[in-house]
Parts: C-alpha cells; sequence; structure tokens
C-alpha cells in the first residue's frame, strides 16, 4: 500500500515516497519494483520486516530535483511465484511554468487576407492564459488555452508569437514567420542540353517561388521565316515574320524537351513560371538552333534516257521544306548484275554545307589530292587523327608532313583550318593546304596538311625526356627557351584578336630546331568587341587548363589564354607531369575558389614561379598580359648562363710530366674541344685528368678579367671508358696560356670535385 495518494511539487524540489506490502508467508519468494505510467524503475531501496511468520517489505522512492518529465503514475509491483499485484498508483505532479504543447506555426498567405494561428499550453498549475504579440508586441487580450487567434491579414513579412502565463510564471513560444505571397523570381541557367533535327531539350533552374508552389513554367519558342504557321502568335518586325509559340510545361522537374521545330534553324527561347499569385517575368533570351536531319521524301520524276553507251539520268528536288537542312548531293546508285555501287556526286567545297564567307576563305589553300600521299597514323585523339603524309610538290620534290583528319563537326574543323590559313608566324603552326579525300559516304571528308614535325608535340617530348629509356637532361635555360617560344607565339595570335582557348604543352609543337610552335586551334575564335567570347552550348573542355572564372560562367578572354599559359609553363617545368596531381576534374573549380593554385616544382626557379603565379590571379585584370609575360621570361633568361655548349666548355687533358714512363715531357698541343660530359682516364702509365673550364660568374659585368673556373671531378661514375685525347705537358699547358698562371686559389683537396681559380 502506497504512503500516499497525490504528490504536487514545483520543479527543483525533492520528492520522496514509500510503499509497503503485507506477505502472510514469509517463505515465499518475492521481488518488488517501483513501475512508472506502466514501465518498472530501476535502483530501488527496499527494506524487510520479518515478524514471526510474516514478512512486511517496504520499499523507498526519492527524486533529488524534480522535473516536468517526472511527472507520472508511480506504484509498486509485487511478483511472488507467479502472481503480480500491483498497488494503488502514486500522483506525482510537478509544477512549474506553463510547457507549449502546440506554438504557432510559419504560414504563407495572401496579403490582406485572413488567416488563424493556434497556440497551446498547460501546466500544472493550472489554469493557463494565452496573449498574442505581433513583433514582439501584445496585439491581444488574454485567452484561456488552447487559444485560436484569427488575423484579419497583413501586407507585409510579420512575426507572431504567443505568451502563457500560471502561478508560476511566463513562457513565449517560437516566433511564426508570416510571409506574403508574391510573384516568382526569374528563372536562370536556362540551357539547351541536346538538340535533334526536329527537338531542343530545354533544362533551367527556377527562382524563388514567391512562397507559393511553382506549378507551371511557360516556354517562349521565337523563330524567323518567310512564312508563317499555324497556332503561331505572328508579329512583323522590320519587314519579317516571327513566329512565337507558347509552351506550357507541369513542373518538376524542371526541363522539357520543346517537339514540332523545324531542322537547322535558331530559335530564341525563353522561361518563366507561375504560381497561384501569378508568373515571373521572362528570362534572358537563348539563342540555339537544331541539327541537319535527313530529307522527309525521296527526289521526285526520277527519268533515265538512254543516249548511246551514256545514261542521262534527271530528277526533281525535293521541296525545300522536306530537305530538313542543306542538300549537299545526291546518291545515284547503278546495279550490275545485282551489284551496288555508289557514287559520289560533286566532292567540291560547294556540297559540304558550309558558308560562303568559310568557302571564300578556303578557296586558295585547296590542294588537289592527287598530290597528297597519306601513310601511317602518327596518333589519335578524341577529336580527331594525325597520320604521316608527302606533299608532291610544284617542282616534282616531295615534301613530310602531317595530315590531320576530322572527327569534330565539319564546320568547325574547317573553321580552324581558316584560323591557320592567316597565321605566319615562326611560333604559330601554318597551315600548308586543304584536301578533300573523296569516298562512298554521302560528302567528301576534309583533311587538313600541315609541316610535320620530328619531335612531335611538347608534351610528349617532356615526357620522353624525363621518364623514356633514354632519358634527356633539359636545363633551366632549355625550359625557359620552349616559354619563351609559347609567350612569342600566344602574343602574336592575341594581337589578332584570336583566343587560343585550348593551350596547352600537348598542344605546342616542336620543330626540328627545337623551336616551340603553338598549334590546334580547333577551340580557339576570333574576337572583336569587348575582348571576349562566351561559349554558347555546352562542350567537353580541358577544366585542368581552364580559368576559374571561365569554369564558372564560360566566358573567355585574353586572361584565360594567360591562366592556360601559366598552367603550361608548370607543364615545362615539371617536365610534362599531369596538373593538380591528385585532384580530379568535377573538384577542380571548388580547389581553385578555394585559393588553391599549382605548387612550385621542386627545381623551379622562385623567379619563375612567381611569372607562373601571376597567370592564376583571381581577377583577370591583375594577370600580365602576353607581352608582359614574354618581357619576364626574356629578361629571367638573360640573368642565367647560357647553356653549355661546344664553345662554352673547354676540356683539356693534363698528366704530370715527371710519371711519365718514358721520363719525357710530352709534346704541346693545342686544348681539344668537347661537347661530351667531363671524365677522367687513369691509365696504368700516367694520370689523365678532364678539368671544365668556364668563365666566372662572380663579375657579370667584367666582361674581360681573364678569370676562369676549373672544374675537375673525381666521381667515378664521370670517368669514360677510354679518352683518345691527346695529353697536354705542363710546358705546353703554359705554352697555351702564354704563361699566364699567375695565381691558383680556392682548392679543396678533401671534396670529390676540385675547383681553381685560374688568373
Amino acid at each position: 500500500k502506497p504512503t500516499v495518494g497525490l504528490i504536487q511539487l514545483s520543479e527543483g524540489h525533492e520528492a520522496k515516497f514509500n510503499c509497503s506490502i503485507d506477505i502472510p508467508d514469509a517463505r515465499q519468494e518475492a521481488a518488488i519494483a517501483w513501475v512508472k505510467n506502466g514501465q518498472e524503475l530501476a535502483g530501488n531501496n527496499q527494506v524487510v520486516i520479518n515478524e514471526l511468520l510474516k514478512c512486511l517489505p517496504v520499499l523507498f522512492f526519492s527524486i533529488t530535483h524534480v522535473q516536468r518529465v517526472d511527472a507520472g503514475d508511480y506504484c509498486c509491483r509485487l511478483s511472488i511465484n507467479t502472481k503480480m499485484v500491483e498497488s494503488r498508483p502514486i500522483v506525482l505532479e510537478v509544477e512549474g511554468l506553463p510547457t507549449f504543447m502546440h506554438q504557432p506555426e510559419d504560414r504563407n498567405v495572401t496579403r490582406n487576407a485572413n488567416f488563424t494561428l493556434t497556440c497551446v499550453a498547460v501546466g500544472p498549475p493550472d489554469p493557463v492564459q494565452i496573449r498574442w504579440l505581433r513583433d514582439g508586441i501584445a496585439d491581444s487580450d488574454f485567452h484561456s488555452s488552447p487559444s485560436n487567434y484569427t488575423v484579419s491579414g497583413v501586407d507585409k513579412y510579420t512575426q507572431f508569437s504567443c505568451e502563457a502565463h500560471n502561478q508560476k510564471g511566463v513562457t513565449t513560444s517560437r516566433e511564426a514567420n508570416i510571409n506574403i505571397k508574391v510573384l516568382p523570381s526569374p528563372v536562370s541557367d536556362v540551357t539547351v542540353m541536346e538538340r535533334k533535327p526536329d527537338k531542343l531539350m530545354l533544362s533551367w533552374s527556377p527562382g524563388h517561388d514567391g512562397f507559393s508552389p511553382l506549378t507551371l513554367c511557360h516556354i517562349r519558342v521565337s523563330s524567323t521565316s518567310v512564312q508563317t504557321a499555324p497556332l503561331h502568335k505572328v508579329s512583323r518586325r522590320r519587314g519579317e515574320v516571327t513566329n512565337t509559340r507558347f509552351i506550357n510545361v507541369t513542373v518538376p522537374p524542371f526541363q522539357y524537351e520543346v517537339p514540332g521545330l523545324k531542322a537547322m534553324t535558331w530559335y530564341n527561347l525563353s522561361v518563366s513560371c507561375s504560381n497561384e499569385v501569378g508568373a515571373s517575368p521572362l528570362s534572358m533570351w537563348i539563342q540555339s538552333n537544331t541539327t541537319e536531319g535527313v530529307p522527309s521524301v525521296f527526289p521526285r520524276n526520277v527519268t533515265v534516257q538512254q543516249n548511246e553507251s551514256w545514261l542521262v539520268i534527271s530528277w526533281r528536288p525535293p521541296p525545300e521544306d522536306k530537305i530538313n537542312g542543306i542538300l549537299r548531293g545526291y546518291d545515284v546508285i547503278v546495279r550490275h548484275n545485282a551489284q551496288v555501287n555508289t557514287v559520289s556526286l560533286s566532292a567540291s567545297l560547294g556540297n559540304l554545307g558550309i558558308s560562303a564567307e568559310l568557302q571564300a576563305k578556303l578557296q586558295d589553300v585547296m590542294v588537289l589530292r592527287s598530290l597528297l600521299y597519306v601513310g601511317k597514323i602518327l596518333g589519335e585523339g578524341e577529336f580527331g587523327s594525325v597520320v604521316e603524309g608527302h606533299l608532291r610538290q610544284p617542282d616534282g620534290t616531295s615534301e613530310k608532313v602531317a595530315v590531320k583528319t576530322m572527327k569534330c563537326e565539319l564546320s568547325e574543323f574547317l573553321n580552324e583550318a581558316a584560323c591557320m590559313k592567316d597565321f605566319n608566324h615562326p611560333n604559330v603552326i601554318k597551315l600548308l593546304g586543304v584536301c578533300l579525300e573523296g569516298g562512298t559516304g554521302h560528302f567528301p571528308k576534309p583533311m587538313v596538311i600541315l609541316p610535320f614535325m620530328k619531335y612531335g608535340d611538347l608534351h610528349s617530348f617532356l615526357l620522353r625526356s624525363r621518364l623514356g629509356e633514354s632519358p634527356l637532361f633539359l636545363p633551366t635555360q632549355t625550359l625557359l627557351k620552349f616559354m619563351v617560344d609559347i609567350a612569342l607565339g600566344m602574343e602574336y595570335l592575341s594581337g589578332r584578336n584570336f583566343l587560343h582557348r585550348d593551350l596547352a604543352a600537348r598542344n605546342c609543337m616542336l620543330r626540328d630546331d627545337m623551336t616551340v610552335c603553338v598549334a590546334d586551334f580547333g577551340l580557339s575564335k576570333k574576337i572583336y568587341s569587348g575582348d571576349y567570347y562566351r561559349q554558347g552550348r555546352i562542350a567537353k573542355m580541358p577544366v585542368k587548363w581552364i580559368a576559374v572564372e571561365s569554369l564558372a560562367d564560360r566566358v573567355f578572354t585574353v586572361k584565360s589564354d594567360v591562366w592556360a599559359f601559366g598552367v603550361t609553363m608548370w607543364e615545362i617545368a615539371t617536365r610534362g607531369m599531369t596538373p593538380y596531381p591528385g585532384v580530379q576534374n568535377h573538384e577542380i573549380y571548388d580547389y581553385l575558389l578555394e585559393g588553391q593554385r599549382l605548387k612550385q616544382p621542386t627545381d623551379c626557379l622562385d623567379e619563375l614561379y612567381e611569372i607562373m603565379y601571376s597567370c592564376w590571379r583571381a581577377d583577370p585584370l591583375d594577370r600580365p598580359f602576353f607581352p608582359q609575360l614574354r618581357e619576364m621570361l626574356e629578361k629571367l633568361t638573360e640573368k642565367l648562363p647560357e647553356s653549355f655548349s661546344r664553345e662554352d666548355i673547354i676540356y683539356i687533358n693534363t698528366s704530370f710530366p715527371e710519371e711519365d714512363p718514358d721520363g719525357e715531357a710530352l709534346p704541346a698541343v693545342h686544348p681539344v674541344f668537347s661537347s661530351s660530359p667531363s671524365c677522367s682516364h687513369q691509365a696504368a702509365e700516367n694520370s689523365v685528368v678532364t678539368a671544365d673550364i668556364h668563365g666566372s660568374l662572380e663579375d657579370e659585368e667584367e666582361e674581360d678579367d681573364g678569370r676562369y673556373v676549373v672544374v675537375i671531378s673525381a666521381d667515378p661514375s664521370l670517368r669514360c671508358p677510354a679518352v683518345d685525347t691527346p695529353l697536354l705537358s705542363s710546358d705546353a699547358f703554359s705554352q697555351a696560356n702564354g704563361d699566364a698562371v699567375t695565381d691558383v686559389t680556392g682548392a679543396d683537396h678533401g671534396s670529390s670535385d676540385t675547383s681553381f681559380l685560374l688568373r
């Protein structure tokens, strides 16, 4: 039996209560526990009083600091043998500040329309009174909980809350945000995802919904033609007929395939979206065109006339609106004994389907197919392949050339050739000609003829120098020369208003004299107004070479090419390493936004890295132009000593006359010049040391100070197996130097390499 039936306490006080149970037979095993709201509690304190054959267990329970969660019904539960007995409950009520059971919620409402808010709070102690607040100021009298508060409407963003009062104090609810429904914001990122002959797949990003769900979006499609079409809204502008279609689309998803379009036609597209208030403003117009389709009908009225050994075939062309593109030619199929031969007609620029302007540009560089011999494939990439070829010259000689074939779109491929046609610079690759390959297809295949580069592209050359079977040491002076060559080429291109947009070591070629030429203009564009170009469609782009602003909005400027030049310099300095090692393509944009840039290569000069880093400044206006870059690189090159050549290093074999087996001094000979690395040769009869003699770098301003540095290497790895070089005696050496050896300083005999300063 419990000691008390109801306990009322305030929060923070201590609660104590107990329960006792009479068990007539003390020999029975019994278990007793406290239960709250049907759930057994742990941690019971139990005292057992035995009186003869009676057992009186007393169970105690205490809570040091009572909280609201402790309120409930408590009882004792006795388990004896297989029976279970529960006592009457002890009700524990915890009094405190009012507790909210329901608080006012955010609402999106129509301007000046009525709406209702609800607030529910409970004790104990009761009663609980509710008062409403508008923007933190009391807006009503007290009402008993629960309270439903009707607002007669608002015309701006407002916050409502409620206060709950009881004997213990006041509790304030959360603030409910009341938003006014408005028109949606304009959509953004309207993009044509896929083009077909009769359809365009359009996608867009909705703007803010105006606090009302978007239910419909409206696509506006406009084209210009000479005829009107049914169900089209027609408006005249400057003598043209503009056909405009309005298409309603249920959303989401926020994309739609616009049907019923004409092949090879340009369209303007704009999108708006609606909620219950109305439609958003139209987005900015974007322009896109449908692709070329196959003719929907065949030629009509085909007739054949025989004239002796000739067959004259004539026909009427399909209607223009059924061609679905540009008529490039006809295929005439001739059957001979069940064999079919396809003859392509007019393999010329006229039936390639390119603009008259592009035809005019290419007319004077066309080469007869019979003059070009095509051989083995030199390389193949995603956008085309390059094969070895020989071009027959007018004088009968043959020139080795590289022939580039097409994998990309025809117009882009020929535009690249047209770009190269006007270039005339030693550091920009030159176009030799364009040739048309006839075949069994529907129209000829163009091929671009370029000079043959023995060393191939710069990136492959750098990789071979570092990782090839016979690694080649490239001194810093050589790497700087590569960079200066590219800067000269890009200075020329930018001066002619051309953007390259794909500058990288792989797109630079090495001439036979190791001069670098900028090449591969497949992505280049000519620019005029504002010196920028916005790419209007999604294309595969080399993201690790693209400037951060171009990744964001596909806007390309001369400063975008400067960024790519900085990455190309890094490729050269690392001998062909891939930029941003360990960073995936899809991570590049966030990586650059965090301020990260390519790290300084291990053996890269600090001043050279500063020039690189200037190309990657976040603001394009802060990046240098190509003339400045070329000038900085040339100045850095001038500060460095020239790389060793046949004229730079004098190799003199010397021996000690007193060790000559014949005891005679060797005859005097002139110094022998060699371009091979310095090495030592030791024989049983004499000692031979090879010394490298260089001009001193310490006093560069004193050109003729007569000072030289002699480096004698004792490293066994630098020894040659044999040096077939005449020896120079000490007397002859003195004679050769005009007895000018007056001072020998700076010798360190403890090191493996010994240096002397000769005056």
